[in-house]
């Protein structure tokens, strides 16, 4: 009884043995595959992040062509993933081009092969080894296609502070971070009366840079009718069903408004501070007929004196109602940036600066103005009192729009 007692309790330690073998074994294997699909999580969160980075570049680089865009699609991928000792060899990165909706769609795929640690000592399984694993992350992204205005100051003051001379390059610099296919893009400019120079159209870079090149300046400062205008263009392009678009005016000033539309009882004419009439097709001086009243309608209603204060209560309605139209234009889902040129500092007429930021700030919605309105699209509104930087802050402009193009 003995002797077979203690065989069994052999038999029991050897049997404890080799279910304490196999147990190792399985939780080396669980851990193994635990620490090898951490660094393959962590592989991919790198392919992600590069690929979503990839695609924004891509898709802010389309005015260049698909070719340049996929390049520097391309390059901004390894720029962002860098490398990784525990990569075999580097990742395979692919870009395409295609359209949903009449949208342009980039899609950026990668893949990468990364060494194992632990799980390539296990046994292969149906011929597959456990030596690397493979790795891979897409992404796309939707460019919307943009319809834009450009609504460009030619007064006066423009010819004696720089715009005239810094101006033209700026927007030409502008127009070339679009794209000419699917972008539609125009361009009108104001003085005392506003001018169609190139009608919203595909193919615009060509037009717009001779255009704002071939501006004279001189005159009043309706910018009220130049917003009218841009909006106009904006919409009169059709909006196809899923199609992804967005409206942007961008308007570019060195002064105050102080010049407006009035319907007189000659009819139409823009009226300048000094009462003064203006043909609203020539901007020529356009009396004949006409009789300017004591007082008009404002657009926040009530009444506005033609006579009293020196023709201020004139320019501050030209004010309010190029807000308006601003206003009018977020309303029917247009993005509005303002560009500015002046010194907000320095003396001014009725009590303003010659360029107001709070002016500017309202036209645009900027959402650090203390007028704000958080229920309207947001924009953006910067100015400068050194002509040279037009180029620096136009170009800020067209980043943003095209962030928003890509989102």
């Amino acid at each position: 009884m003995t002797k077979t007692h203690c065989r069994t309790e052999g038999n029991e330690r050897g049997q404890t043995l080799l279910m304490f073998v196999l147990f190792m074994v399985v939780l080396f294997a669980f851990i193994g595959l635990g620490v090898d699909l951490g660094f393959a999580y962590v592989t991919r969160s790198r392919l992600s992040k590069s690929v979503d980075a990839a695609c924004l570049e891509g898709m802010n680089n389309l005015s260049s062509g698909q070719a340049q865009a996929a390049l520097v699609a391309s390059n901004t991928f390894f720029a962002n993933y860098g490398t990784s000792g525990r990569d075999v060899a580097p990742p395979t990165v692919t870009v395409n081009f295609g359209t949903v909706n009449g949208n342009t769609v980039i899609n950026v795929g990668a893949t990468v092969s990364i060494n194992t640690f632990f799980i390539r000592v296990l046994p292969a399984i149906g011929g597959a080894a456990w030596k690397t694993l493979t790795v891979g992350e897409s992404a796309q992204a939707t460019r919307a296609d943009l319809i834009m205005s450009l609504v460009l100051d030619r007064s006066g003051s423009m010819g004696t502070d720089g715009g005239s001379t810094y101006m033209p390059p700026a927007v030409t610099n502008f127009v070339n971070d679009f794209d000419d296919t699917n972008d539609l893009v125009g361009m009108s400019s104001f003085a005392q009366w506003v001018r169609t120079d190139v009608s919203i159209e595909h193919n615009f870079k060509a037009p717009i840079k001779s255009a704002v090149t071939s501006l004279n300046y001189n005159g009043y400062t309706c910018a009220e009718q130049g917003l009218t205008n841009g909006l106009a263009q904006n919409q009169s392009i059709p909006i196809t069903a899923g199609e992804n678009v967005i409206k942007v005016i961008v308007f570019f000033t060195d002064g105050l408004a102080n010049t407006f539309l009035y319907d007189f009882n000659c009819g139409p004419r823009n009226i300048s501070p000094n009462r003064t009439l203006y043909a609203t097709n020539s901007g020529a001086v356009a009396t004949s007929g006409c009789t300017v009243p004591a007082s008009v309608t404002s657009i926040l209603g009530g009444t506005v004196s033609t006579t009293a204060n020196g023709g201020c209560d004139l320019e501050h309605e030209a004010q309010n109602r190029a807000i308006a139209i601003a206003d009018l234009a977020r309303s029917e889902s247009n993005i509005v940036y303002c560009v500015g040129l002046g010194d907000p500092t320095a003396a001014g007429e009725c009590g303003d600066p010659p360029i107001n930021p709070d002016f500017l700030l309202r036209v645009a919605n900027d959402p650090s103005g203390a007028n704000y309105d958080p229920h309207a699209l947001s924009g953006l509104a910067i100015l400068t009192y050194d002509p040279s930087q037009l180029d620096a802050l136009f170009e800020k402009i067209a980043s943003d729009i095209l962030l928003r193009l890509s989102r």
